[in-house]
């Protein structure tokens, strides 16, 4: 009895040995927010846990967070759907009616969405950091430009409701002039701050070279219950500056309600 115990217990650790061997050998875990940068984008998914997970990536907003398991190698796919409906019966709380009418008789019907892989090559992908716990990133998708995706870190509280982040695409430096002052955002790099504006106010934003030319000038809305992420690239070949504004608007934590009367805060 004690043997076939201790080969249990044995037969768990290797297993449990296993499956973290896998995590850390090509496996990552990371909270994921799409942005595309050229179309909305539908039809498309990533492979999360083994499961194929269908998405829809906006241009003007960041998608709603996913949270992934699976390969280091990230790849967004094509994916068809298909629609099944399944009869909904009665929840085990609710007792059954002593008269039912004709409409409680039937059934209610639930819909399904089904995901699959397509199998056609890859539209983006990008090799996500291993070995560094739970990611928290936001992706930028570009299909058809190099890999198609662009990683930033955004770790819980670097980039808080009210700041701005700058990512310079452009091959040169840019320096961002707002009431805070001048902020030198390198070529390639990308750099958080707050504006120096009144909540619900306008101030002056502008982008300069390194031989301080204005670029780029603009009046900007500040909101310090959002957060905005800023993507600076080149026009051409030109030495002009275009500036994408991406705005996220933290969700708001759902309030309850106790007899009618919702929870003072």
């Amino acid at each position: 009895m004690r043997s076939e115990f201790r080969r249990a217990v044995i037969g768990l650790l290797l297993m449990f040995s296993a499956g973290a061997q896998a995590q850390s050998d090509g496996y990552v875990e990371a909270r994921i927010r799409f942005i595309s940068m050229t179309r909305p984008l539908v039809g498309v998914g990533v492979v999360n846990n083994r499961k194929a997970h269908g998405l829809v990536i906006p241009t003007d907003m960041f998608a709603e967070e996913i949270a992934y398991r699976g390969p280091a190698r990230l790849e967004l796919v094509q994916m068809s759907a298909a629609r099944s409906e399944t009869a909904a019966g009665p929840k085990p709380e609710e007792p059954a009616a002593k008269n039912p009418s004709p409409r409680q008789g039937v059934k209610a019907k639930q819909q399904t969405l089904t995901f699959t892989v397509t199998g056609d090559p890859p539209l983006a992908w990008i090799d996500l950091p291993q070995k560094q716990g739970l990611l928290h990133l936001i992706i930028l998708v570009t299909p058809g430009q190099g890999n198609g995706m662009v990683m930033l870190s955004d770790k819980p509280g670097s980039f808080p409701p009210g700041s701005n982040r700058y990512l310079n695409l452009c091959p040169f430096p840019l320096t961002v002039r707002a009431p805070s002052g001048d902020h030198v955002v390198p070529a390639g790099g990308s750099q958080i701050l707050r504006p120096g504006a009144l909540d619900k106010t306008y101030y002056d934003l502008q982008l300069l070279s390194r031989e301080a030319k204005v670029l780029f000038s603009s009046r900007t809305y500040h909101l310090e219950s959002a957060r905005k992420l800023y993507v600076l690239t080149q026009v051409g070949t030109s030495g002009r500056v275009q500036l994408k504004s991406i705005v996220d608007r933290p969700v708001a934590p759902p309030r309850t309600f106790e007899k009618g009367v919702p929870d003072k805060k």
